[in-house]
């Protein structure tokens, strides 16, 4: 049973979505909420697998909470507006529905869903089963042109892009690599490889310096000074408590 929670301050938003949602069996609805606050409230006691939010709340913005978020719950985004689509894709949102939400859509972002979830691997096989590339301390990145091994330490910082990750490398290059970013969560070393956030990950052992922002945000500098890498509040808090 896939549990997932609707945040969203129209009523009658939700009302609908609910609707819609009850015609798929395997789904329950775990909580509501109409506002940030009471979203975060749910959200905690909740444990969902997705949540459906709105961008603009009553007192704030559904983004915000998507942030806060721990990786394995997945984002859907459900907003009038369109113009939301790459703010939602840089909270690795798996999917984007435009209101008035078609059924046909619904069920698209729903398969997306099911397709994740089953691929999660169960805290016994995160204990017994290391990762093929971890014996070789390579990371092998499948792009659309090629199949490349690189070494854990040559690369910086790796970034979601949808349903691929962007991976960034100490030399300046990138690549585009099929695959989501927990996947390649689970092929890196921790430490010195950490996610501080729901589409970031950062090699601790390349940053140069960090430069922490008065509105509690931050900014990533590595060793090349090829890249930076701008971090939220959350994602902030979780880099100071590692480094």
């Amino acid at each position: 049973m896939l549990r997932v929670v609707l945040v969203d301050d129209e009523p009658s938003a939700r009302r609908g979505l609910r609707r819609m949602l009850g015609e798929y069996p395997d789904i329950t609805i775990a909580g509501e909420a109409g506002d940030l606050v009471s979203a975060r409230d749910v959200m905690n006691r909740a444990r969902p697998d997705a949540v459906f939010m709105d961008v603009e709340l009553t007192n704030g913005k559904g983004l915000d909470l998507a942030t806060d978020l721990p990786p394995e719950t997945f984002v859907i985004v459900v907003s009038a507006y369109d113009l939301y689509a790459i703010d939602a894709f840089d909270v690795a949102a798996i999917d984007f529905l435009v209101k008035p939400v078609k059924p046909e859509r619904l069920e698209t972002a729903i398969g997306r869903l099911r397709e994740r979830l089953p691929s999660r691997p169960s805290a016994l096989e995160k204990n017994t089963s290391p990762a093929p590339e971890a014996a070789q301390d390579r990371l092998q990145l499948k792009t659309s042109s090629a199949s490349i091994l690189v070494p854990h330490e040559a690369v910086s910082f790796l970034r979601a892009e949808g349903d691929y990750t962007r991976v960034y490398l100490e030399n300046g290059q990138q690549h585009l690599a099929s695959g989501l970013l927990r996947v390649f969560e689970t092929r890196l070393p921790a430490p010195p490889f950490h996610r501080l956030d729901r589409s970031t990950i950062v090699n601790c052992s390349k940053i140069q310096r960090v430069n922490w922002h008065a509105s509690g945000r931050s900014s990533i500098y590595f060793s090349t000074g090829a890249n930076v890498v701008e971090l939220g509040r959350p994602a902030s808090k979780r880099l100071r408590s590692l480094l």
